[in-house]
């Protein structure tokens, strides 16, 4: 349990460059802004509708690497941890 807690803890305090959502965040944002010329000839007046599916598909798969990047900040570990500490309690009062 102890070694499971000092790994977690690595992973949590390893910092990462910010750069990289940055870069990841403009380059999309370019893109989508690029898109419509891009697919005009192909789609014509369907090229809004599709502009934005295309685009809001990207952007959703951009954001959850970003919450993978950081998946201590989504998940509720503190209620587990207080939910183990009360259980661990629970057990040592019976013994």
């Amino acid at each position: 349990l102890v070694q499971s807690l000092g790994g977690c803890e690595r992973i949590q305090k390893t910092p990462l460059p910010t750069c990289f959502t940055r870069h990841t965040s403009r380059l999309l944002w370019i893109w989508s802004n690029l898109l419509p010329f891009a697919i005009y000839p192909v789609c014509g007046l369907y090229t809004l509708p599709t502009t934005i599916a295309i685009s809001y598909s990207i952007m959703g798969i951009e954001d959850i690497g970003v919450q993978l990047e950081e998946p201590f900040n989504i998940l509720p570990l503190r209620q587990y941890a207080d939910n183990t500490y009360d259980s661990v309690h629970f057990i040592e009062s019976a013994y």
